[in-house]
């Protein structure tokens, strides 16, 4: 077994470099390595071009993947890439700033100046979170501050949870309703966040403790491993401000998504409520070029980018099999 894997890698990397890739995949996270190792073992020339940037880089932990729960997102993801190369499959470290159709290819141009094509492109580039501008959130993010209960909520059940507000009010709003059924102590500092009256009876009704004081700074807790210290300033009618912080067992905060699609939309993939459009099977409204992962679906998990990076990738090779036997019929006929 090792000698045909090892005969696969020598095939790919002595390979005609002017011969298109059959797949270059374009970001190097969950979703793109998963579907990397699946194209590989098709027996596909698959490249990986990756700025090593992955989105859950700042978690010391990765839930609700069946057989692996707890495990270290980046040594995961090491070992998926480790496989992939095993298969036959290249990583390229560089990070892809322009992509162009070329007849029946796609031509990528890297930061450092090389060009890889490929008869067909995987994007899988993720997405990027913006914090609320809270000092002290950023640092905290991944191990003491989250934004997904079903990655993490398990983990604090039943402890005294804080959540702060301040950029993605449909997100924020539902996330803490969610943390509810973790926990019945919640409280909510809205941080600039505009309620409705309805909202504030709903929370009320659920227990939930709502803060409208702005949060001024957060900082962990000295006393726990995954605590965090709250503080805010509220200006009161004389012009002072009133300061207090409270201690809190962990955090949880709504980040705004913003998907790394740039080459997509400069490739001009159909768009829609300011994602780009992925129909089924991962395919975007140009041909030869597909998706997956949270480029353009934020929810995505460990396990369901992996699994729409399989899906997708069984979809890829599908339809070069198809381009294949047509060419092969075009042939005969002629």
């Amino acid at each position: 077994m090792t000698r045909c894997n090892n005969t696969r890698r020598e095939q790919i990397i002595t390979r005609d470099i002017t011969e298109p890739l059959d797949v270059l995949i374009i970001g190097g996270g969950f979703a793109g390595t998963a579907a990397g190792v699946t194209l590989a073992r098709a027996q596909r020339t698959v490249r990986i071009i990756d700025n090593g940037k992955p989105r859950n880089r700042f978690s010391a932990h990765s839930h609700g993947i069946m057989g692996r729960d707890g495990a270290n997102p980046m040594e995961l993801l090491d070992q998926g890439r480790s496989e992939f190369m095993t298969f036959g499959g290249e990583v390229t470290q560089d990070e892809v700033t322009s992509l162009e159709q070329t007849g029946n290819a796609w031509t990528a141009t890297t930061a450092e100046g090389r060009q890889f094509s490929a008869r067909q492109v995987l994007m899988a580039t993720g997405i990027t979170d913006e914090l609320p501008d809270v000092p002290g959130l950023s640092e905290l993010w991944g191990s003491r501050v989250f934004h997904c209960p079903y990655c993490h909520g398990y983990e604090v059940r039943g402890r005294n949870l804080a959540v702060i507000g301040g950029r993605n009010l449909g997100f924020t709003t539902r996330m803490v309703h969610l943390l509810r059924k973790w926990t019945d102590r919640v409280t909510f500092f809205t941080n600039g966040l505009s309620l409705s009256e309805a909202d504030r009876a709903l929370f009320e009704k659920r227990g939930v403790v709502l803060m409208d004081a702005p949060v001024s700074r957060v900082q962990p807790d000295p006393e726990s491993k995954t605590g965090v210290l709250v503080s805010t300033t509220d200006p009161n009618e004389a012009g002072d401000s009133a300061s207090a912080t409270r201690a809190f067992e962990a955090c949880f905060t709504g980040p705004d998504f913003h998907p790394n699609d740039q080459l997509l939309r400069a490739a001009d993939c159909e768009s829609e409520n300011g994602w780009v459009v992925r129909h089924p099977n991962g395919k975007t409204s140009k041909a030869g070029l597909w998706t997956a992962g949270n480029v353009t679906s934020s929810p995505d998990q460990v396990s369901q980018a992996m699994g729409t990076g399989v899906a997708t990738a069984i979809a890829i090779d599908q339809s070069l099999l198809d381009e294949e036997l047509q060419q092969i019929q075009g042939q005969a006929h002629g």
